[in-house]
C-alpha cells in the first residue's frame, strides 16, 4: 500500500521530460506526423489537422461550457453542485481573423478569412469541406488548406484541482469538484462578530485573511491564530475556530479554470482528453505523457473588475486629453487612434484594449521547471492603476520543463479574443448593464519570447529583425562568429515588414515545410502564428520593441562591457584602466528616493539589474563618463542618452523626430567607433524605436518592467514543489478579488478599513497639514531661528524688513506626489531629495536645493532654496551642468515645479542636474 501511495504522489505534470527542448536557433517546421521530436507549432502537421478539422463539427460552433452541474447537496443555506467533465464538449474553431468586419458577425468564418489568402495558387483557392478532408486523409499530396491555419481542436475541457496543505494556496479551496453558488457576503456577513462588537463577521474574516497572506502564515498557523483570538472573545461569538471552516468561507473566490491537454513528447494539442494515443506523434497518452496548461477565462475576470466601484470611471481618461500631436500614453499612438477615430470601436467608453506579455521564469534553481504566464494590461486605466497586480489579468499559464509551443498555447486565447471582439455583457455600479468589446492592441516580450510568439527565427539568425527584412550578415568575433546588422545608409529602416507580408511569408514557409525544403523559413517567418490572427491586431506594428531588454540589458550593458571589460583592454575603445575612477564617482552619487538601488561599482556589473542600467543610462552615465571617454565617443553616447530620455517622456512630434535622428546617428557611427562585430540586433532595433513610439506611445507604456515585477510576484506564490499551478492560481484569484471583498466588507473611512490598509502597508507616509494644492507637510513643525542670509532673502521676498526672525519650519514636503526633503534633514545620508526645478517671478526655469520650508505669518508656505546657476539652459536636454551660487532665495511652494536629481562629480568639480523623463515609471 505504501508503494502504491508513493507511486500516486509521483503522478502529476511536473515530471522531467525525457525529451529535452531543442535549441531555439535550430528549430524547424516539419509536416511528418511520425516525427516524435517535433517541438514547434504542432498544428502545422497536415494529416493531423485534417482529422481534427473533421471532428465534432467544431468549425462553426460557438464556445460551449463543459461544466454540467447538478445539485447534489445543500447545507446552511448554501447550494453545492458537483462539476462534471464532458470529454466530448464541442468548441469553436480558432476563427483566426484579425480584420473581420464587425457589422457582419454572422458571416461564415472561412468565407471571411479566405479573402486574406488570395495569393495562394489556384489549386489551393477552394476551402475543402469537412467531408472532403475526411475522404482525403490518406492523400499526402494535398496542398495547404485553410484548416491548416485555422483548425481549433479544442475539446474536453475540465476543471480539476488537488489538495494543498499550505493556507495561502488552500485559502480559496482546492476541491473545485464542489462549487458554492452563493455570494461571499450573505446576510450573516454584516452581523457583528459578537453581541455589541464594532466589527462584522465579514470584515474580521477578511482582516485575518489579509494578515495571513501578508506574513506568509501556513495553514496550521492560521488555525492556531483563530483559536487564540477565540479565547479572547466572549461566549457566543461567531468566529470560526477551524481551518476548514475558515477556508469554506472564502471558497467561492476562485476564478474558473480550464485545463487544456497536450502531448509531452511533441507538445501537440489534444482535442480529446480520452484519446489513448497522441494524434500527432502517436505516443501513448498515459499520465506521464499527458501534460496540460491552464486558461483563466478573460471574460470572468473582466466582469469582476467592472463590478468594482470607480473602475468604469477610471477608464474614461482617454476622453480628457487636450493636447494633440503629442505622445503621453499608449492611447496617443497611431494603433490606438486607428481604432478610436471615426467612431472606431475604442471610441465607445464601454470598450477596452490590452497589452499582452509572456515570458519564462525559472521556478527552482535545481530544476528546469519554469512558468510562462500570459498577462493582459488594460490600456484605458491610468498608468499606475493599470499596473497594479489586482488590475492585471492572468489569462493563461504554461508550466513545465519545456518552453511553450505557441501553436498550442495561444489557441484558446485567440478564441477568447474573437468572442471579446463581439462583446460580453458586463455590469458596473456607475454604468449599469452594458456590452463591452475588447481588443488586443500590442504585445511585448524579450527577443526569445517574441520569436516564439511570432513563430520567427531567433534574434541571432538571418532576418531576425521583426520590423524590417534586412537579412544581416555573419561577422567574426573572438574565436567564433555572430550575426550582425550593419547600418544601411540608403535605407536604415527598410525594407519594412508588414502584417500582409508576414501573412504571405507564413503561407510560403508552411508550403516549404511540407515540401521538406532544407530551410523552410521565408524572410525570417517560420510559419503561421496565432497572434497574427487576433482581431484588429497588427502582428508587426503591434509587437513592441521592449526598451528594458533591448536598450538597457542590450545596448547599455554592451557599451559598459566594451569600455571596462578586461578582455577588450587592447582595443582602442577600452578604458578598463579607469575602472577605479568610475567606481569612485558612482560611490559618491546620492540618488533620490525614486531610485531603489544605490549605485554599485562597475566590478559588480554581472549582478546589475535592469533598473540599475536604467539609472546609469538616464542619470549617472553622462556625468560619470565625462572625462573618461574621449570627446567623440562621449558625444556619441549622449545621442543614445538624450534620445531614450525623450522617448520615455511626454514628447511632441518634433521631439520624436529629433530622437529618431539621434538614434540614426548613433547607429551610423557605431561601427567606426567600436566594431562591426558588435552591431547586434539590439543596436539595429534602435533605428525602429522612434516609430514604435509613434505607434504605441512612450516606451514605458509597453515596457516589460511592470511584467517582470509581476513574474516575481507569481514566483513568491510558489512555496512548494507540488501543484505549482494550484498555488499560483489560488494566490492570483485572492489578490484579484481583494478590491471586491474590501468594497463589500469594509465601511469606507472606518477604523477597520484603516487597520486593513495598515496591514497591507505597514509604513505609509503620514501626511500632515495641507498647505496648498496637492501639497502636504510631512513630519513635525518646529521654530527656526533664521540665519543672516536667510533673513535677507526673506526681506527681499516681502519687499521690506520682516518683523520676525524666528518662524515655524519643517523639513519634508509632499507636492504632486514628489517627496522633497531639505538639505538639513539629518536622517537622509545616502539619498538627496533636495534638488528642485522652480519658476521665479519672471517665469524663468531655475534650479536649486531646498534648505527647509517655512510658514510665514501670512500663512504662506515657502522654501528656503540655495540657487544653482545654469549657464546654458536647454529645455529639451535632460542633463544640465550647474554651479553652486551660495545665494539663498525664498520660493513659494506653489512655484516648485518638480523634483530633479543632483549629481556631484567631486574629482572634476562639476555638478549636474538630471530631469526625470516621467513621474509614472518607477523602480
Amino acid at each position: 500500500m505504501d508503494k502504491q501511495h508513493k507511486k500516486k504522489r509521483r503522478r502529476g505534470p511536473y515530471r522531467k521530460n525525457t525529451l529535452e527542448a531543442e535549441d531555439e536557433s535550430e528549430l524547424t517546421l516539419s509536416v511528418d506526423s511520425s516525427d516524435a521530436n517535433l517541438k514547434e507549432e504542432p498544428y502545422e502537421v497536415l494529416e493531423v489537422l485534417k482529422q481534427q478539422a473533421s471532428s465534432s463539427s467544431s468549425l462553426n460552433k460557438r464556445r460551449e461550457t463543459v461544466h454540467n452541474q447538478s445539485p447534489v447537496a445543500s447545507a446552511g443555506g448554501k447550494t453545492y453542485t458537483r462539476v462534471t467533465n464532458n470529454d466530448h464538449a464541442a468548441d469553436s474553431t480558432a476563427q483566426v481573423s484579425g480584420k473581420i468586419d464587425e457589422e457582419d458577425n454572422n458571416k461564415d468564418e472561412f468565407d471571411e478569412i479566405a479573402e486574406q489568402f488570395q495569393d495562394i495558387p489556384p489549386d489551393n483557392e477552394s476551402v475543402k469541406s469537412e467531408a472532403s478532408l475526411d475522404d482525403d486523409d490518406d492523400d499526402d499530396d494535398d496542398d495547404i488548406t485553410l484548416e491548416v491555419l485555422l483548425d481549433d481542436p479544442f475539446i474536453g475541457r475540465k476543471v480539476e484541482e488537488e489538495e494543498q496543505d499550505d493556507f495561502f494556496f488552500d485559502l480559496l479551496g482546492n476541491d473545485t469538484e464542489l462549487t458554492i453558488e452563493e455570494n461571499l457576503n450573505n446576510d450573516t456577513d454584516a452581523e457583528p462578530l459578537y453581541l455589541g462588537a464594532g466589527v462584522s463577521i465579514g470584515a474580521f474574516m477578511l482582516l485575518i485573511a489579509i494578515f495571513s497572506t501578508k506574513y506568509n502564515l501556513i495553514g496550521d498557523g492560521v488555525e492556531q491564530l483563530l483559536k487564540i483570538i477565540s479565547l479572547a472573545l466572549p461566549v457566543g461569538h461567531k468566529l470560526c475556530s477551524s481551518l476548514h471552516s475558515f477556508k469554506m468561507y472564502f471558497r467561492n473566490l476562485r476564478n474558473p479554470l480550464i485545463k487544456h491537454f497536450y502531448c509531452a513528447t511533441c507538445l501537440a494539442y489534444q482535442q480529446n482528453n480520452g484519446d489513448e494515443n497522441c494524434t500527432v506523434c502517436e505516443s501513448v497518452m498515459n499520465k506521464a505523457n499527458k501534460r496540460y496548461f491552464l486558461e483563466m477565462p478573460i471574460e470572468n475576470q473582466l466582469k469582476n473588475l467592472f463590478a468594482q466601484n470607480n473602475f468604469y470611471d477610471n477608464l474614461q481618461g482617454r476622453f480628457k486629453k487636450h493636447f494633440d500631436n503629442s505622445y503621453e500614453d499608449i492611447t496617443d499612438g497611431t494603433l490606438y487612434r486607428n481604432l478610436f477615430n471615426n467612431n472606431g470601436p475604442l471610441s465607445s467608453p464601454d470598450n477596452l484594449s490590452f497589452v499582452l506579455n509572456t515570458d519564462g521564469a525559472p521556478v527552482f534553481r535545481s530544476s528546469k521547471v519554469s512558468i510562462w504566464p500570459v498577462f493582459l494590461v488594460i490600456n484605458e486605466l491610468p498608468f499606475k492603476i493599470r499596473m497594479k497586480k489586482e488590475n492585471m489579468i492572468l489569462a493563461a499559464l504554461w508550466f513545465g520543463n519545456e518552453k511553450p509551443a505557441m501553436g498550442t498555447f495561444l489557441k484558446p486565447l485567440q478564441n477568447s479574443f474573437v468572442s471579446l471582439k463581439n462583446g460580453i455583457k458586463c455590469f458596473s455600479p456607475e454604468r449599469g448593464e452594458f456590452q463591452s468589446k475588447c481588443f488586443l492592441l500590442a504585445a511585448t516580450a524579450d527577443l526569445p519570447a517574441r520569436s516564439l510568439l511570432c513563430n520567427s527565427v531567433q534574434f541571432n539568425g538571418k532576418f531576425g529583425c521583426w520590423k524590417c527584412t534586412q537579412p544581416g550578415e555573419t561577422a567574426p568575433v573572438g574565436k567564433g562568429h555572430t550575426h550582425v546588422f550593419p547600418f544601411q545608409k540608403e535605407n536604415p529602416m527598410g525594407p519594412i515588414r508588414t502584417a500582409e507580408s508576414v501573412e504571405r511569408n507564413s503561407i510560403q514557409a508552411l508550403r516549404n515545410s511540407r515540401e521538406k525544403v532544407k530551410n523552410p523559413s521565408v524572410c525570417g517567418v517560420k510559419g503561421p502564428s496565432w497572434i497574427s490572427y487576433f482581431p484588429h491586431f497588427d502582428c508587426v506594428q503591434g509587437i513592441a520593441i521592449d526598451y528594458m531588454h533591448g536598450v538597457l540589458l542590450g545596448v547599455q550593458k554592451l557599451l559598459l562591457t566594451l569600455w571596462f571589460s578586461p578582455k577588450h583592454k587592447n582595443r582602442d575603445f577600452s578604458i578598463s584602466e579607469k575602472s577605479d575612477q568610475l567606481n569612485n564617482r558612482l560611490e559618491n552619487i546620492h540618488p533620490t528616493l525614486d531610485i531603489t538601488r544605490l549605485p554599485r561599482p562597475i566590478t559588480d556589473i554581472k549582478y546589475w539589474k535592469a533598473s540599475e542600467y536604467r539609472s546609469f543610462l538616464l542619470y549617472y552615465g553622462g556625468p560619470v563618463m565625462y572625462g573618461l571617454l574621449d570627446e567623440t565617443r562621449f558625444q556619441h553616447y549622449m545621442h543614445l542618452v538624450n534620445a531614450i530620455h525623450i522617448l520615455l517622456g511626454h514628447s511632441s512630434v518634433f521631439d520624436v523626430n529629433k530622437a529618431e535622428n539621434m538614434l540614426m546617428s548613433f547607429c551610423e557611427n557605431f561601427e567606426s567607433l567600436y566594431s562591426r562585430s558588435f552591431m547586434t540586433l539590439n543596436v539595429h532595433q534602435l533605428v525602429h524605436m522612434a516609430e514604435g513610439v509613434r505607434c504605441l506611445g512612450p516606451l514605458y507604456t509597453h515596457s516589460c518592467f511592470p511584467f517582470e515585477d509581476k513574474n516575481g510576484f507569481i514566483l513568491k506564490l510558489i512555496r512548494g514543489t507540488q501543484n505549482i499551478d494550484n498555488q499560483i492560481i489560488t494566490g492570483i484569484s485572492f489578490v484579484q478579488k481583494l478590491p471586491e471583498l474590501k468594497q463589500n466588507c469594509l465601511a469606507k473611512g472606518s477604523a477597520v478599513e484603516r487597520l486593513c490598509h495598515s496591514i497591507e502597508n505597514p509604513h505609509p507616509i503620514q501626511r500632515g497639514e495641507k498647505i496648498g494644492e496637492n501639497a502636504y507637510v510631512l513630519g513635525g513643525i518646529r521654530q527656526r531661528q533664521l540665519s543672516e542670509d536667510e533673513y535677507d532673502a526673506l526681506c527681499r521676498f516681502t519687499g521690506n524688513a520682516y518683523v520676525m526672525d524666528s518662524l515655524p519650519s519643517f523639513m519634508r514636503l509632499e507636492k504632486d506626489n514628489c517627496l522633497i526633503y531639505g538639505i538639513e534633514y539629518a536622517r537622509m545620508t545616502k539619498r538627496d531629495n533636495s534638488a528642485i526645478i522652480f519658476t521665479a517671478k519672471s517665469n524663468d526655469v531655475n534650479f536649486g536645493r531646498v534648505r527647509c520650508f517655512l510658514k510665514l505669518v501670512e500663512n504662506i508656505p515657502v522654501a528656503l532654496v540655495e540657487e544653482l546657476n545654469c549657464a546654458s539652459y536647454n529645455d529639451t536636454s535632460n542633463l544640465l551642468s550647474v554651479k553652486q551660487s551660495h545665494i539663498v532665495t525664498v520660493v513659494p511652494v506653489n512655484k516648485i515645479r518638480t523634483l530633479c536629481m543632483l549629481i556631484n562629480i567631486k574629482d572634476e568639480n562639476q555638478m549636474y542636474v538630471c530631469k526625470f523623463p516621467n513621474r509614472l515609471e518607477c523602480d
